[in-house]
């Protein structure tokens, strides 16, 4: 029962994250269990205490960072920025560095030591053989699904400029160019139907839903 009980807590927390959660359970849960065998040896109670509350609270404070520009609007995809619909935009687990080529990079949100976890890009090392960790700092945090955060990556680096960013599904890598990522798409208003008549369809004033 305790077992199940840490399961729900695991998956709730997965869920508020990354929704439509029947969209992307398959992909965050293997990862969640990638990070539980080969960090904690298996414990899923202290992964869940050290890294997965904490990881929530830094995660949830970059949605909103990145949201708030677009309040009034409602977005196509309620987990934007950190998925895509069942796309995983910032990952739990690494991703194979093989499938890295000169130009691509990833985000991950890492456990680090004792302390927060941290979100890291990684992008492959100059040698190509090895991958390149640059840590984000918290400063950075409230900026990251911008442009103008590559672009300064970008010019404190040597090398190939990062571009395009590694999203992930359970069966798939998709290499996504950044300033689609960092555009998110929007629903418009629904026609309005006054007298039977149908105006047409409003695109300046989308719905309005402000987050949390």
């Amino acid at each position: 029962q305790d077992s199940e009980s840490l399961d729900g807590c695991i998956q709730s927390t997965l869920s508020a994250l990354y929704p439509p959660f029947e969209a992307t359970a398959a992909t965050v849960l293997c990862q969640v269990f990638d990070v539980v065998e080969k960090t904690y040896r298996g414990d899923g109670l202290r992964y869940l205490i050290d890294f997965l509350i904490p990881a929530k609270h830094i995660l949830q404070c970059i949605q909103q960072d990145a949201c708030v520009q677009y309040c009034g609007l409602l977005f196509r995809h309620e987990g934007w920025p950190l998925c895509i619909h069942e796309k995983i935009v910032v990952q739990l687990a690494s991703i194979d560095w093989r499938i890295l080529k000169p130009g691509d990079f990833y985000l991950q949100v890492v456990p680090y030591l004792k302390k927060s976890p941290r979100i890291v890009l990684k992008c492959l090392a100059k040698d190509k053989h090895n991958v390149e960790e640059v840590v984000i700092p918290e400063v950075s945090y409230t900026s990251i699904f911008t442009l103008e955060w590559l672009s300064t990556i970008n010019g404190e680096r040597m090398g190939t400029a990062l571009e395009n960013c590694l999203l992930t599904t359970d069966d798939n890598i998709f290499r996504v160019p950044w300033d689609k990522v960092v555009n998110p798409e929007f629903i418009n208003k629904p026609k309005i139907i006054e007298n039977n008549i149908i105006s047409p369809e409003i695109t300046e004033e989308p719905s309005i839903l402000c987050l949390p």
